[in-house]
């Protein structure tokens, strides 16, 4: 199949006119092709394809009868290659992408569940390495590993009020899971802290969050539900929602899937209804409709791109992958796309270099990003 007829094939699949066959044919052979040497578009047609592209992506984010990455998982590479590819086009650039490996570079596999558990008295536990059971008592709460990847607590009996506080500690690499004293249910991302009481005493419930994680919420309008992240709070009753809130990102979002909330920042406070979501940054607190599907991606074991730059894209690979970054380019595409998060990071970085746009070489733990 020649790279005329892909991207025309392409074009039958935005349409819904593939066969099965067609499609299997497409999934077969999207690691064949490379744009590294584009043929020429006209800006005529580049913009026309490009339209249709655009239109595509819009349509399957209104149709929400299954989540965006099965929508995606024809061929996870294809709207990356074609999408930066179209754009790369516009722009009438050429370069040859190309994904490297130092000599005797080992592979870099993607995170696992991995955790450190931090008590009350400063005691601290390597989840991943621990058995499962009870692994701690404090306060008259049982703290157990119920399985890979889940700590629980159990509250009993005791005679203090005092609050005993404990932090989740996820890696670089890592995720976790976890239900509170309360019976809500969190996930937390990689490099994500958590900080929580081991009971939840007085008139509200209260945690903080350094990172990301996605919360389902056990109802109790007696007490409401607080979550601090990095200058925002948000309360809630009894709802499911996701937080971002890495210091090194320009912005806090907080993603609404269920329920409602209630977002305050500096000083400013908003109501998120489902579908929505809230960003807090220098320029004040707003509220905008939410990519629900993309934001909670992570937790569904997806890496996926709605316009994304590149070096959102990077931040999102360094945590899961653990690895250093070192950006050499001042790429300012954007891209759109959806690949697992469980494969190797070289079949990652082989999607985005498939766009003819960015080159990757790979020294240890070090992955260089160039033009």
């Amino acid at each position: 199949m020649t790279k005329t007829e892909y991207l025309s094939l392409y074009e039958k699949y935005l349409k819904g006119n593939c066969t099965a066959e067609e499609m299997e044919a497409l999934q077969n052979c999207a690691d064949d092709f490379s744009l590294a040497e584009p043929e020429e578009v006209s800006p005529e047609k580049a913009e026309l394809l490009y339209s249709k592209l655009k239109l595509a992506i819009q349509d399957k984010e209104q149709t929400k009868t299954r989540p965006l990455y099965w929508k995606l998982s024809i061929a996870a590479s294809l709207v990356l290659v074609l999408f930066a590819g179209l754009m790369y086009s516009l722009h009438y650039r050429k370069q040859t992408p190309a994904l490297s490996l130092a000599k005797g570079v080992k592979p870099i596999v993607p995170g696992s569940n991995k955790a450190v558990l931090t008590l009350g008295d400063g005691r601290t536990i390597i989840l991943n390495n621990a058995g499962n059971g009870e692994i701690a008592t404090e306060n008259g709460t049982r703290v157990r590993k119920d399985g890979d990847g889940l700590l629980s607590y159990q509250v009993g009996e005791t005679r203090s009020e005092e609050l005993v506080f404990n932090t989740v500690s996820i890696p670089r690499g890592g995720q976790y899971s976890l239900i509170l004293p309360d019976g809500s249910k969190v996930w937390l991302n990689a490099e994500t802290k958590l900080k929580f009481p081991n009971r939840f005493v007085g008139d509200k419930r209260e945690v903080e969050l350094d990172g990301e994680g996605y919360f389902e919420i056990a109802k109790n309008k007696q007490k409401p539900f607080f979550v601090k992240a990095n200058g925002v709070s948000v309360k809630v009753l009894g709802t499911h929602f996701n937080v971002m809130a890495y210091k090194d990102e320009p912005l806090v979002r907080t993603t609404l899937v269920e329920g409602r909330v209630i977002l305050s920042a500096a000083g400013q406070s908003v109501y998120l209804i489902p579908g929505q979501q809230g960003l807090f940054s220098k320029d004040g607190l707003m509220v905008s409709n939410a990519d629900v599907d993309g934001d909670l991606a992570w937790k569904n074991g997806y890496f996926v791109f709605n316009d994304d730059s590149l070096a959102t894209i990077m931040h999102k690979i360094s945590r899961w992958y653990n690895v250093d970054i070192d950006m050499r380019t001042n790429n300012k595409l954007s891209y759109t796309g959806s690949v697992s998060k469980f494969k190797n990071i070289d079949e990652v970085l082989k999607v985005l270099s498939l766009t003819g746009t960015v080159k990757f070489k790979i020294e240890e733990r070090r992955v260089i990003v160039n033009n």
